[in-house]
């Protein structure tokens, strides 16, 4: 792993590994990494006052599905980048979806991402994704991350 960093991390460890910044920041912290076979969990708490919310929709909030996978792919980019492989952390770009959005994600979900990095070929890495509220499943899929060119 990168650094001295100590599970959990925290959403400063999260600012300092990814380019993300808020409102599209979406991972508030990273619960648990695993390296063999390269893994990690991390959440985002969905809190009613998010800016989104207001209008989707103003009568009944749902979180964006979009969102939900942009959160699978920082997930992705983070344990990219505590594995130390490859470019700097945001070196990444999303390259494919393959999600299925099963259930919605409300105000006040916690919302947990899993990821696992399940092959590459370079420049492109694919990873295995799931994203859960409680023990309800509200995505699942693949995400494909490629390494972004240099500037």
């Amino acid at each position: 792993m990168t650094g001295a960093l100590s599970l959990p991390l925290g959403r400063e460890a999260v600012l300092r590994l990814l380019p993300h910044r808020p409102p599209l920041l979406l991972v508030d912290g990273v619960d648990d990494v695993r390296m063999d076979p390269p893994s990690l969990r991390a959440h985002r708490h969905i809190s009613p006052d998010e800016p989104v919310l207001t209008g989707h929709f103003p009568d009944r909030p749902i979180w964006p599905g979009v969102y939900t996978i942009e959160g699978l792919a920082q997930a992705c980019a983070l344990l990219a980048a505590l594995r130390g492989e490859g470019p700097a952390p945001f070196g990444v770009l999303l390259a494919g979806v393959e999600v299925k959005l099963t259930a919605p994600v409300l105000p006040g979900d916690r919302l947990e991402y899993h990821v696992a990095w399940t092959h590459s070929v370079p420049p492109v890495h694919r990873f295995s994704v799931a994203a859960e509220v409680g023990r309800r499943t509200v995505a699942r899929g693949v995400l494909l991350l490629a390494e972004a060119p240099p500037p």
